[in-house]
């Protein structure tokens, strides 16, 4: 029987790119796991004050006119769709954003005014400004007895 010595090429390779070990490491999440669409949800932040709610998505790269907000049931819901442009011209070699659609719902806490929600979009950030109708939020305690 023939003894052989462990090579480079036998182990996969920490610096070079031609195994299946650093491809796999190296490749975006969604080219194995196909979550591209967790990828693409925007970030949120939501700012509480005695007299609004002021929620934030930032969403560069889109126009005012790619949003929808909708208020329904207690709910906020807002989403984006853009259609992605394709260049005719040359190809691309590696190719990480695009513009799909996403959205995102939030539930309305009970002494926010719905009918005086605003929304701007300026700088690739969509601000809702919801105000609070100053009454305060009922308590929903409710004691279970364990019997």
């Amino acid at each position: 029987m023939e003894t052989q010595a462990i090579t480079k090429s036998k182990w996969p390779s920490l610096f070079d790119n031609t195994d299946w070990f650093d491809t796999f490491f190296n490749a975006p999440l969604d080219k194995y796991f196909n979550r591209d669409y967790v990828l693409n949800v925007p970030a949120v932040n939501v700012n509480e004050t005695e007299t609004t709610y002021a929620i934030s998505i930032a969403a560069p790269g889109l126009e005012k006119n790619d949003f929808h907000v909708q208020i329904q049931d207690g709910m906020i819901t807002v989403s984006a769709e853009k259609e992605e442009k394709l260049e005719k011209d040359g190809k691309y070699n590696r190719r990480e954003y695009n513009y799909t659609s996403w959205t995102r719902s939030f539930s309305l806490p009970e002494d926010a005014d719905d009918e005086k929600i605003e929304a701007e979009y300026k700088n690739g950030e969509l601000k809702i400004d919801v105000p609070r109708n100053g009454k305060k939020p009922k308590a929903n305690i409710k004691n279970i007895t364990i019997g």
